[in-house]
């Protein structure tokens, strides 16, 4: 059996172009909702921010052969930073989102509603991440093995 490292590449897991591809819907969407204020409320926009900005990296690690140890922002940025430099900001808004959105424990959940002063943050956010995926799938990004 091969143990996952962070080192080094692996054989891609099958489908990361498919997450690749869920990060794109996503990302449209999130840019589209700015111009329906009164339907995509800010919470909205955020889960839509954070499922695209999960899809994105999900893409990025099964790219690689790996898989993260969990899906919150908090675990996908520290298990992504054992290989990928991540801008100081980025990872900020990231942690706020994972501040916002404590969903993991079925004992303690916590929603914190954002203002609508935060949807520029997470949409930087996500189109940062889809930057980084980019980069980091290079011309696999641009034509997927689907």
């Amino acid at each position: 059996m091969n143990t996952q490292t962070f080192n080094n590449r692996q054989k891609p897991v099958e489908d990361w172009d498919k997450m690749y591809a869920s990060g794109n819907g996503y990302r449209k969407t999130a840019h589209n909702a700015q111009k329906r204020p009164t339907v995509f409320t800010p919470s909205i926009v955020r889960n839509i921010c954070a499922m695209g900005i999960e899809s994105y990296f999900m893409a990025v690690f099964m790219h690689r052969g790996l898989l993260p140890r969990n899906h919150t922002m908090r675990d996908l940025l520290d298990d992504a930073e054992k290989f990928i430099t991540i801008d100081p900001v980025l990872r900020k808004t990231m942690l706020k989102i994972d501040d916002q959105m404590q969903l993991c424990s079925l004992d303690n959940i916590k929603l914190t509603d954002p203002s609508p002063d935060d949807i520029p943050l997470f949409i930087k956010a996500l189109d940062d991440v889809a930057a980084v995926a980019g980069g980091e799938l290079g011309s696999d990004a641009a034509s997927p093995n689907t």
